[in-house]
Protein backbone atom coordinates (compact mmCIF):
# COMPACT_ATOMS: atom_id res chain seq x y z
CA UNK A 1 0.00 0.00 0.00
CA UNK A 2 1.22 3.19 -0.89
CA UNK A 3 1.54 6.36 1.41
CA UNK A 4 -1.08 8.03 -0.23
CA UNK A 5 -3.31 5.03 -0.06
CA UNK A 6 -2.32 4.35 3.61
CA UNK A 7 -3.04 8.54 4.62
CA UNK A 8 -6.68 8.39 2.37
CA UNK A 9 -7.24 5.04 4.59
CA UNK A 10 -6.15 7.00 7.64
CA UNK A 11 -8.77 10.13 7.23
CA UNK A 12 -11.73 7.84 6.16
CA UNK A 13 -11.32 5.83 9.62
CA UNK A 14 -11.31 9.80 11.11
CA UNK A 15 -13.88 10.84 9.65
CA UNK A 16 -16.35 7.53 10.82
CA UNK A 17 -14.60 8.26 14.29
CA UNK A 18 -16.73 11.71 14.15
CA UNK A 19 -19.73 10.10 13.11
CA UNK A 20 -19.18 7.30 15.66
CA UNK A 21 -18.69 10.00 18.64
CA UNK A 22 -22.21 11.72 17.63
CA UNK A 23 -23.82 8.55 17.61
CA UNK A 24 -22.63 8.00 20.82
CA UNK A 25 -23.58 11.35 22.08
CA UNK A 26 -27.53 10.81 20.87
CA UNK A 27 -27.56 7.50 22.69
CA UNK A 28 -27.12 9.38 25.58
CA UNK A 29 -29.81 11.86 25.13
CA UNK A 30 -32.58 8.67 24.56
CA UNK A 31 -35.51 8.81 27.47
CA UNK A 32 -33.69 7.83 30.95
CA UNK A 33 -30.37 8.65 29.90
CA UNK A 34 -28.33 11.30 31.55
CA UNK A 35 -29.07 13.85 28.67
CA UNK A 36 -32.99 13.00 27.94
CA UNK A 37 -33.66 16.78 28.22
CA UNK A 38 -31.41 17.66 25.30
CA UNK A 39 -32.27 15.03 22.89
CA UNK A 40 -32.92 17.44 20.07
CA UNK A 41 -30.47 20.27 20.62
CA UNK A 42 -27.72 17.50 20.81
CA UNK A 43 -29.68 15.83 17.53
CA UNK A 44 -29.60 19.13 15.73
CA UNK A 45 -25.58 19.77 16.54
CA UNK A 46 -24.87 16.51 15.18
CA UNK A 47 -26.86 16.74 12.52
CA UNK A 48 -25.50 20.34 11.38
CA UNK A 49 -22.27 18.94 12.14
CA UNK A 50 -22.80 16.10 10.41
CA UNK A 51 -23.37 18.13 7.27
CA UNK A 52 -19.98 18.94 7.19
CA UNK A 53 -18.58 15.59 7.85
CA UNK A 54 -20.67 14.72 4.40
CA UNK A 55 -18.86 17.48 2.55
CA UNK A 56 -15.58 16.64 3.98
CA UNK A 57 -16.01 12.89 2.92
CA UNK A 58 -17.32 13.94 -0.53
CA UNK A 59 -14.28 15.99 -1.50
CA UNK A 60 -11.46 13.20 0.66
CA UNK A 61 -13.66 10.37 -2.41
CA UNK A 62 -12.64 13.55 -4.91
CA UNK A 63 -9.38 14.03 -4.41
CA UNK A 64 -7.00 12.51 -7.07
CA UNK A 65 -3.19 12.74 -9.21
CA UNK A 66 -0.49 14.70 -7.42
CA UNK A 67 -2.67 17.44 -5.34
CA UNK A 68 -3.77 14.36 -2.97
CA UNK A 69 -1.45 14.69 0.20
CA UNK A 70 -1.71 18.30 0.48
CA UNK A 71 -5.77 17.94 -0.12
CA UNK A 72 -5.44 15.36 2.50
CA UNK A 73 -3.81 17.92 4.89
CA UNK A 74 -6.45 20.95 4.18
CA UNK A 75 -9.01 18.30 4.81
CA UNK A 76 -7.56 16.80 7.91
CA UNK A 77 -7.86 20.11 9.51
CA UNK A 78 -11.31 20.66 8.43
CA UNK A 79 -11.95 17.58 10.55
CA UNK A 80 -10.19 19.29 13.59
CA UNK A 81 -12.61 22.07 12.83
CA UNK A 82 -15.60 19.97 13.52
CA UNK A 83 -14.17 18.87 16.86
CA UNK A 84 -13.22 22.06 17.90
CA UNK A 85 -16.83 23.34 16.94
CA UNK A 86 -18.33 20.08 18.20
CA UNK A 87 -16.62 20.34 21.19
CA UNK A 88 -17.39 24.16 22.55
CA UNK A 89 -20.70 21.94 23.31
CA UNK A 90 -19.44 18.80 24.57
CA UNK A 91 -17.04 19.89 27.19
CA UNK A 92 -19.91 21.84 28.51
CA UNK A 93 -22.81 18.94 28.15
CA UNK A 94 -19.93 16.74 29.93
CA UNK A 95 -20.89 18.78 33.22
CA UNK A 96 -24.17 16.70 33.10
CA UNK A 97 -22.02 13.87 33.91
CA UNK A 98 -20.79 14.85 37.56
CA UNK A 99 -23.85 13.36 39.77
CA UNK A 100 -22.91 16.63 41.90
CA UNK A 101 -23.57 18.90 39.69
CA UNK A 102 -26.47 17.54 38.02
CA UNK A 103 -29.34 18.62 39.96
CA UNK A 104 -27.91 22.01 39.91
CA UNK A 105 -27.69 21.87 35.92
CA UNK A 106 -31.26 19.85 35.59
CA UNK A 107 -32.56 23.40 37.46
CA UNK A 108 -31.69 25.73 35.60
CA UNK A 109 -31.49 23.87 32.12
CA UNK A 110 -35.10 23.28 33.55
CA UNK A 111 -35.89 27.30 33.69
CA UNK A 112 -34.00 28.30 30.66
CA UNK A 113 -36.11 26.55 28.66
CA UNK A 114 -38.81 27.48 29.75
CA UNK A 115 -38.57 30.90 29.92
CA UNK A 116 -37.33 30.32 26.45
CA UNK A 117 -39.89 28.27 24.65
CA UNK A 118 -42.78 30.71 24.73
CA UNK A 119 -41.02 32.82 22.50
CA UNK A 120 -40.03 30.11 20.76
CA UNK A 121 -43.27 28.35 20.08
CA UNK A 122 -43.65 26.54 16.44
CA UNK A 123 -40.34 27.93 15.77
CA UNK A 124 -37.15 26.00 14.95
CA UNK A 125 -34.98 27.38 17.61
CA UNK A 126 -33.40 25.72 20.25
CA UNK A 127 -33.72 26.90 24.01
CA UNK A 128 -30.54 27.91 25.50
CA UNK A 129 -27.52 25.36 26.63
CA UNK A 130 -26.73 26.25 30.52
CA UNK A 131 -22.61 25.72 31.64
CA UNK A 132 -20.40 27.05 34.51
CA UNK A 133 -17.56 29.34 33.79
CA UNK A 134 -15.44 31.52 35.24
CA UNK A 135 -16.93 34.97 34.65
CA UNK A 136 -18.23 37.46 37.49
CA UNK A 137 -21.88 36.89 36.46
CA UNK A 138 -23.78 34.99 33.70
CA UNK A 139 -23.35 36.08 30.64
CA UNK A 140 -24.91 34.81 26.90
CA UNK A 141 -21.62 33.36 24.97
CA UNK A 142 -20.75 35.61 21.65
CA UNK A 143 -22.37 38.95 21.95
CA UNK A 144 -19.35 40.29 24.61
CA UNK A 145 -17.68 37.17 26.12
CA UNK A 146 -13.77 37.03 26.27
CA UNK A 147 -13.34 33.73 24.39
CA UNK A 148 -10.32 32.34 22.59
CA UNK A 149 -10.01 29.02 20.80
CA UNK A 150 -6.22 27.47 20.61
CA UNK A 151 -4.80 28.65 17.40
CA UNK A 152 -4.01 25.77 14.88
CA UNK A 153 -2.13 26.91 11.54
CA UNK A 154 -5.04 26.95 8.54
CA UNK A 155 -7.88 27.08 11.21
CA UNK A 156 -10.57 29.58 12.36
CA UNK A 157 -9.19 31.92 14.43
CA UNK A 158 -11.26 33.10 17.54
CA UNK A 159 -12.95 35.35 15.42
CA UNK A 160 -14.15 33.82 12.33
CA UNK A 161 -14.94 30.74 15.03
CA UNK A 162 -17.07 32.90 17.17
CA UNK A 163 -19.09 33.89 13.84
CA UNK A 164 -19.11 30.49 13.15
CA UNK A 165 -20.73 29.27 15.92
CA UNK A 166 -23.45 31.45 15.30
CA UNK A 167 -24.86 29.35 12.62
CA UNK A 168 -25.03 26.45 14.82
CA UNK A 169 -28.50 26.37 16.16
CA UNK A 170 -27.82 26.24 20.04
CA UNK A 171 -27.31 29.85 22.04
CA UNK A 172 -24.87 29.26 25.34
CA UNK A 173 -25.38 30.48 28.80
CA UNK A 174 -22.51 31.48 31.13
CA UNK A 175 -22.95 30.69 35.13
CA UNK A 176 -20.51 31.81 37.77
CA UNK A 177 -19.46 28.91 39.20
CA UNK A 178 -19.76 29.95 42.76
CA UNK A 179 -23.88 29.84 41.94
CA UNK A 180 -23.88 26.11 42.01
CA UNK A 181 -23.93 26.57 46.16
CA UNK A 182 -26.04 29.74 46.02
CA UNK A 183 -29.49 29.35 44.04
CA UNK A 184 -31.36 32.44 44.51
CA UNK A 185 -29.25 34.03 41.92
CA UNK A 186 -30.15 31.45 39.13
CA UNK A 187 -33.25 34.29 38.62
CA UNK A 188 -31.41 36.42 36.33
CA UNK A 189 -30.89 33.61 33.96
CA UNK A 190 -34.05 35.07 32.47
CA UNK A 191 -31.87 38.22 31.49
CA UNK A 192 -29.70 36.21 29.35
CA UNK A 193 -32.80 34.55 27.73
CA UNK A 194 -33.58 37.09 26.90
CA UNK A 195 -30.59 38.09 24.71
CA UNK A 196 -30.93 35.09 23.34
CA UNK A 197 -34.74 35.87 22.24
CA UNK A 198 -33.64 38.95 20.84
CA UNK A 199 -31.12 37.52 18.90
CA UNK A 200 -32.56 33.97 17.56
CA UNK A 201 -35.52 35.89 16.55
CA UNK A 202 -33.47 39.41 15.25
CA UNK A 203 -35.73 41.71 17.53
CA UNK A 204 -33.11 44.10 17.61
CA UNK A 205 -34.43 46.40 14.64
CA UNK A 206 -38.10 46.23 15.92
CA UNK A 207 -36.91 47.50 19.53
CA UNK A 208 -35.07 50.45 17.45
CA UNK A 209 -38.39 50.79 16.04
CA UNK A 210 -40.49 50.38 19.02
CA UNK A 211 -38.38 53.50 21.22
CA UNK A 212 -37.95 55.87 17.37
CA UNK A 213 -40.55 57.62 18.58
CA UNK A 214 -39.99 58.18 22.32
CA UNK A 215 -36.11 59.35 20.83
CA UNK A 216 -37.58 62.30 19.11
CA UNK A 217 -38.16 63.71 22.40
CA UNK A 218 -35.04 63.45 23.55
CA UNK A 219 -31.83 65.78 23.36
CA UNK A 220 -29.33 63.84 21.41
CA UNK A 221 -26.87 62.78 23.92
CA UNK A 222 -29.93 60.72 25.79
CA UNK A 223 -30.94 59.22 22.55
CA UNK A 224 -27.05 57.98 21.81
CA UNK A 225 -27.41 56.33 25.41
CA UNK A 226 -30.47 54.50 24.67
CA UNK A 227 -29.25 53.42 21.95
CA UNK A 228 -26.53 51.76 23.22
CA UNK A 229 -28.13 50.35 26.19
CA UNK A 230 -31.14 48.91 24.23
CA UNK A 231 -29.81 45.33 24.17
CA UNK A 232 -29.54 44.97 27.69
CA UNK A 233 -33.35 46.90 28.28
CA UNK A 234 -34.64 44.35 25.98
CA UNK A 235 -33.09 41.75 28.71
CA UNK A 236 -33.98 43.39 31.86
CA UNK A 237 -37.65 43.61 31.03
CA UNK A 238 -37.99 40.23 29.74
CA UNK A 239 -36.56 39.12 33.01
CA UNK A 240 -39.19 40.58 34.50
CA UNK A 241 -42.01 38.91 32.53
CA UNK A 242 -39.86 35.50 33.34
CA UNK A 243 -39.31 36.06 36.85
CA UNK A 244 -41.30 38.70 38.15
CA UNK A 245 -40.07 40.33 41.60
CA UNK A 246 -37.57 37.43 41.76
CA UNK A 247 -36.03 38.54 38.81
CA UNK A 248 -35.65 42.33 39.76
CA UNK A 249 -34.74 41.68 43.57
CA UNK A 250 -31.49 38.99 42.09
CA UNK A 251 -30.41 42.04 39.75
CA UNK A 252 -30.58 44.40 42.55
CA UNK A 253 -27.95 42.27 44.42
CA UNK A 254 -26.09 41.94 40.93
CA UNK A 255 -25.63 45.42 40.48
CA UNK A 256 -25.16 46.50 44.16
CA UNK A 257 -22.61 49.37 44.22
CA UNK A 258 -22.79 52.05 46.91
CA UNK A 259 -24.85 55.39 46.39
CA UNK A 260 -22.06 57.70 45.40
CA UNK A 261 -20.75 55.11 42.58
CA UNK A 262 -24.53 54.53 41.75
CA UNK A 263 -25.34 58.21 41.58
CA UNK A 264 -21.26 58.61 39.55
CA UNK A 265 -22.34 55.95 36.64
CA UNK A 266 -25.56 58.29 35.67
CA UNK A 267 -23.29 61.29 34.87
CA UNK A 268 -20.25 58.51 33.39
CA UNK A 269 -19.04 57.75 30.50
CA UNK A 270 -21.93 55.91 28.09
CA UNK A 271 -21.47 51.83 28.35
CA UNK A 272 -22.94 48.94 27.09
CA UNK A 273 -24.82 47.73 30.20
CA UNK A 274 -26.63 50.99 31.19
CA UNK A 275 -26.15 52.23 35.13
CA UNK A 276 -27.54 50.65 37.58
CA UNK A 277 -30.32 53.01 38.62
CA UNK A 278 -31.53 53.12 35.18
CA UNK A 279 -31.78 49.21 35.18
CA UNK A 280 -33.17 48.94 38.40
CA UNK A 281 -35.72 52.28 37.11
CA UNK A 282 -36.58 50.13 34.55
CA UNK A 283 -37.29 46.77 35.98
CA UNK A 284 -39.58 48.79 38.66
CA UNK A 285 -41.87 50.41 36.01
CA UNK A 286 -41.84 46.84 34.40
CA UNK A 287 -43.12 45.09 37.26
CA UNK A 288 -45.43 48.07 38.13
CA UNK A 289 -46.79 47.70 34.70
CA UNK A 290 -47.36 43.64 35.14
CA UNK A 291 -49.13 44.31 38.06
CA UNK A 292 -46.17 44.39 41.21
CA UNK A 293 -45.76 47.58 42.29
CA UNK A 294 -42.20 48.34 43.55
CA UNK A 295 -39.83 51.12 44.84
CA UNK A 296 -38.04 52.57 41.77
CA UNK A 297 -34.49 54.59 42.12
CA UNK A 298 -34.05 58.13 41.37
CA UNK A 299 -31.97 57.90 37.88
CA UNK A 300 -30.99 61.62 37.66
CA UNK A 301 -31.28 62.65 33.52
CA UNK A 302 -32.87 59.93 32.22
CA UNK A 303 -35.71 59.90 34.76
CA UNK A 304 -38.24 61.16 32.52
CA UNK A 305 -37.43 58.34 29.36
CA UNK A 306 -37.76 55.59 31.84
CA UNK A 307 -41.81 54.86 31.47
CA UNK A 308 -42.14 55.90 28.05
CA UNK A 309 -38.96 53.43 26.76
CA UNK A 310 -40.54 51.04 29.01
CA UNK A 311 -44.32 50.99 28.37
CA UNK A 312 -42.90 51.09 24.47
CA UNK A 313 -40.70 47.83 24.76
CA UNK A 314 -43.83 45.93 26.39
CA UNK A 315 -46.95 47.40 24.45
CA UNK A 316 -44.65 47.12 20.86
CA UNK A 317 -45.79 44.39 18.58
CA UNK A 318 -42.49 41.97 17.72
CA UNK A 319 -42.74 40.45 13.94
CA UNK A 320 -40.15 38.09 14.84
CA UNK A 321 -42.89 36.92 17.98
CA UNK A 322 -45.59 36.53 16.31
CA UNK A 323 -46.27 40.31 15.92
CA UNK A 324 -47.15 39.77 19.78
CA UNK A 325 -46.47 42.73 22.44
CA UNK A 326 -43.69 41.22 24.53
CA UNK A 327 -46.16 41.18 27.45
CA UNK A 328 -48.38 38.75 25.85
CA UNK A 329 -44.82 36.61 24.77
CA UNK A 330 -44.20 35.59 28.62
CA UNK A 331 -45.17 36.57 31.83
CA UNK A 332 -45.10 36.06 35.63
CA UNK A 333 -49.12 35.91 36.35
CA UNK A 334 -50.22 37.29 39.75
CA UNK A 335 -50.93 33.24 40.94
CA UNK A 336 -47.11 32.19 40.38
CA UNK A 337 -46.27 35.11 42.26
CA UNK A 338 -48.19 33.55 45.21
CA UNK A 339 -47.37 30.35 44.94
CA UNK A 340 -43.52 31.31 44.87
CA UNK A 341 -44.59 33.02 47.57
CA UNK A 342 -46.41 30.21 49.24
CA UNK A 343 -43.08 27.61 48.34
CA UNK A 344 -41.08 30.49 49.96
CA UNK A 345 -42.99 30.61 53.34
CA UNK A 346 -42.42 26.62 53.28
CA UNK A 347 -38.36 27.03 52.56
CA UNK A 348 -37.76 29.38 55.86
CA UNK A 349 -40.05 26.72 57.51
CA UNK A 350 -37.59 24.23 56.58
CA UNK A 351 -40.50 22.28 54.03
CA UNK A 352 -40.34 20.90 50.52
CA UNK A 353 -42.33 23.52 48.13
CA UNK A 354 -45.60 21.84 46.94
CA UNK A 355 -45.39 23.74 43.57
CA UNK A 356 -43.85 22.17 40.32
CA UNK A 357 -43.73 25.08 38.67
CA UNK A 358 -39.80 25.81 37.98
CA UNK A 359 -40.19 29.25 37.48
CA UNK A 360 -42.03 29.42 40.42
CA UNK A 361 -39.45 27.53 42.40
CA UNK A 362 -36.42 29.78 41.07
CA UNK A 363 -38.43 32.55 41.92
CA UNK A 364 -39.29 31.08 45.47
CA UNK A 365 -35.47 31.02 46.53
CA UNK A 366 -34.83 34.52 45.70
CA UNK A 367 -37.86 35.35 47.68
CA UNK A 368 -36.95 32.96 50.80
CA UNK A 369 -33.64 34.55 50.67
CA UNK A 370 -34.35 37.76 50.59
CA UNK A 371 -36.51 37.72 53.59
CA UNK A 372 -33.84 35.17 55.61
CA UNK A 373 -30.27 34.54 54.02
CA UNK A 374 -29.22 31.73 56.63
CA UNK A 375 -31.61 29.13 55.26
CA UNK A 376 -29.42 28.94 52.26
CA UNK A 377 -26.37 28.50 53.90
CA UNK A 378 -24.28 25.18 53.93
CA UNK A 379 -25.54 22.67 55.85
CA UNK A 380 -24.11 19.94 58.38
CA UNK A 381 -23.00 16.98 56.64
CA UNK A 382 -26.03 14.84 56.46
CA UNK A 383 -28.17 17.55 56.27
CA UNK A 384 -30.19 20.09 53.20
CA UNK A 385 -30.56 23.41 53.20
CA UNK A 386 -33.12 25.48 51.17
CA UNK A 387 -31.57 25.41 48.11
CA UNK A 388 -31.42 21.65 48.45
CA UNK A 389 -34.98 21.39 48.63
CA UNK A 390 -35.77 23.44 45.54
CA UNK A 391 -33.43 21.10 43.58
CA UNK A 392 -34.82 17.75 45.15
CA UNK A 393 -38.26 19.35 43.82
CA UNK A 394 -37.19 20.51 40.74
CA UNK A 395 -35.43 17.60 40.02
CA UNK A 396 -38.37 15.41 40.51
CA UNK A 397 -40.97 17.56 38.68
CA UNK A 398 -38.85 17.69 35.58
CA UNK A 399 -39.37 13.75 35.04
CA UNK A 400 -37.51 11.15 33.05
CA UNK A 401 -38.66 12.15 29.85
CA UNK A 402 -37.10 13.19 26.96
CA UNK A 403 -37.24 17.14 26.08
CA UNK A 404 -38.37 15.53 22.60
CA UNK A 405 -41.86 14.69 24.42
CA UNK A 406 -42.50 18.52 25.83
CA UNK A 407 -44.46 20.66 23.67
CA UNK A 408 -45.46 20.88 20.03
CA UNK A 409 -42.53 20.35 17.74
CA UNK A 410 -41.47 23.24 15.48
CA UNK A 411 -41.04 23.25 11.53
CA UNK A 412 -38.49 20.68 10.52
CA UNK A 413 -34.96 22.13 9.67
CA UNK A 414 -32.73 20.30 6.75
CA UNK A 415 -30.06 20.82 9.36
CA UNK A 416 -27.23 18.71 6.91
CA UNK A 417 -28.13 20.97 4.39
CA UNK A 418 -27.38 23.63 6.76
CA UNK A 419 -23.99 21.63 7.91
CA UNK A 420 -23.00 21.82 3.92
CA UNK A 421 -23.38 25.78 3.87
CA UNK A 422 -21.53 26.09 6.86
CA UNK A 423 -18.58 24.18 5.29
CA UNK A 424 -18.40 25.96 2.63
CA UNK A 425 -18.30 29.42 4.93
CA UNK A 426 -15.42 27.98 6.88
CA UNK A 427 -13.57 27.09 4.18
CA UNK A 428 -13.90 30.70 3.17
CA UNK A 429 -12.99 32.25 6.03
CA UNK A 430 -9.88 29.93 6.30
CA UNK A 431 -8.86 30.82 2.87
CA UNK A 432 -9.25 34.94 3.83
CA UNK A 433 -7.22 34.31 6.81
CA UNK A 434 -3.77 36.63 6.40
CA UNK A 435 -2.13 33.93 9.00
Amino acid sequence: MTTVDRKVAELRHKLAGIDADFARWRAETEPGRPLRKHHTQVVRLTDRLGGVVARIAAELDAVAGDDVLRECRRLQLRMLEVHRLWDFYRSKLNLRYVEWYRPFLTAVDEFAWLCYAPAAAASDREAPLVHLSGEFSPFTHLRETPFAVEEVPDALNTVDFLNVVTKLPIPVIGLPWYQLVHLPDVAVVAHEVGHAVERDFGLLGTVRALTRPVFRTMPEVRRDAWDTWLPEVFADLYGVLAAGPAFAAALADLLVVDQARMEAELDGPVLVHPPAAVRLAVTAKALAETGFPAARPACGPYEDDIDPMTTALLDGRYPGLGDRPLREVITFTAAQQANAVTAADGLLDHQRPETSDVRCLIAAARLAFDRRPAVFAPPPPGEVNAGDLVLDKVVKAVGDSSRADDGEAGPVVDDRAAGAALYDLMDEMIAGDPR
